[in-house]
């Protein structure tokens, strides 16, 4: 076989001509029309012989000599994928084979081509998916980094989904023990403190009562001894508080504690007015509202005498609201009035009040209502002079006086 010259012009030369039609033909006594796949002509002495070839274009060997590789192939079907056959059809070149005497054009049998390009392309891609590299996807805060040859293997799918779900239940274990942990730190530093805190390092050895005139000393002392050698956040104020508000005398009182060795305590006591005698002979000291704060055996000289007819009242008890009234008047006397007054007399069962003067006159002054406007017509009536009045009645607007 002789080399074929490079061509000079488009159209083969007559030594490939001959060459293709050697290599690549077969007699046959058909017809020039080769079931619809095209008519292929020969030469000039071919045809007077009347021999007719029949060509095979799936032949690679065709492609290699007219510069047809697969590469090319591949990227005019992808280029040509979604066309339609007459596109394709109308775009493709028409290859001419002849010389001088230029034969008959042949079409390529386009759906073969077709099909043959789809299904290398079907090879091309499971040979691809032979090789494919498998990709894992997963929480790396939660797990460990998984190597992806572990997961390539012939593990069955149950199994690793299995694997999956146990290193899922181990994360979620690892991240439950670790709030158990910080919980139990967070509780274990404020109870050590509070252990520290509260061992006899810092315990109670002084304590100051502030406030305290008529409180029952042996109550104070009581108290100041319990708290003495106890850890000084340990006291309990509050308890304190409310077993010192037992003693009539204290009004109100404030506990606080003085880190690390001092408790200070402050008492308000009532402020006794006045003070009566009662059934027994004892007399009972009252306050503003009426509440006997002691019941003493002697007269209490520093306090208004309340006369009358009195009940045994106990101490820390009530008296009631006319005692309450008659410490009230105590209050509101004007300082003339006072200087006069040696005592107050009541009549428990009407709650009518009067005023035993120094001159020897008695001021009737009613009920407890209007107190004020009774005790200005008093005064009025003391700047002008008792002297000779035996008793004078302020208990109205019309004040009436009875001489002696």
């Amino acid at each position: 076989m002789t080399e074929p010259s490079p061509p000079t012009q488009d159209n083969p030369s007559d030594n490939v001509l001959e060459e293709l039609l050697d290599a690549f033909s077969s007699d046959v006594t058909h017809d020039a029309s080769l079931d619809g796949t095209g008519t292929s002509t020969f030469g000039a002495a071919d045809a007077a012989e009347g021999k007719h070839a029949q060509y095979d274009f799936d032949d690679p060997s065709i492609d290699r000599l007219l510069g047809i590789t697969p590469e090319t192939v591949a990227k005019e079907s992808k280029k040509d994928k979604k066309k339609t056959k007459k596109e394709l059809a109308a775009e493709r070149k028409t290859i001419v084979i002849g010389g001088e005497d230029i034969p008959d054009t042949v079409p390529l049998d386009v759906e073969r081509e077709e099909k043959f390009l789809e299904r290398r392309d079907e090879e091309r891609e499971a040979e691809s998916l032979k090789t494919r590299s498998t990709i894992v996807i997963t929480d790396f805060d939660d797990v460990a980094p998984i190597d992806a040859s572990a997961v390539r293997s012939t593990v069955p799918a149950d199994q690793r989904i299995r694997a999956r779900r146990i290193s899922v239940r181990r994360a979620e274990g690892r991240r439950r023990l670790k709030w158990v942990l910080l919980g139990l730190v967070g509780i274990a530093v404020p109870v050590g403190a509070l252990a520290v805190l509260a061992s006899p390092i810092f315990d109670v050895n002084r304590v100051e009562v502030q406030g305290a005139t008529y409180t029952d000393p042996a109550l104070i002392a009581a108290v100041t001894a319990d708290m003495l050698g106890d850890p000084v956040l340990l006291v309990d104020t509050q308890a304190i508080e409310r077993r010192l508000q037992a003693d009539p005398w204290v009004e109100r009182v404030r506990v606080q504690t003085d880190f690390p060795h001092r408790v200070v305590i402050d008492i308000r006591e009532r402020k006794p007015v006045a003070s009566f005698q009662g059934g027994d002979g004892r007399f009972r000291i009252i306050d503003y509202q009426g509440r006997v704060l002691d019941v003493i055996d002697g007269i209490p000289i520093d306090y208004m005498l309340i006369t009358g007819e009195h009940p045994d009242t106990g101490r820390g008890q009530f008296a009631g609201a006319p005692y309450s009234a008659a410490a009230e008047l105590v209050l509101w006397l004007p300082s003339e009035i006072r200087a006069l007054t040696e005592s107050v007399g009541l009549n428990a069962a009407t709650g009518a009040l009067s005023l035993q003067l120094s001159t020897g006159t008695v001021a009737q002054l009613g009920d407890a209502s209007d107190m004020d406007q009774k005790l200005a017509r008093l005064l009025s009536e003391v700047r002008k002079g008792l002297s000779g009045i035996c008793e004078v009645d302020v208990s109205t607007a019309e004040v009436g006086n009875v001489p002696c």
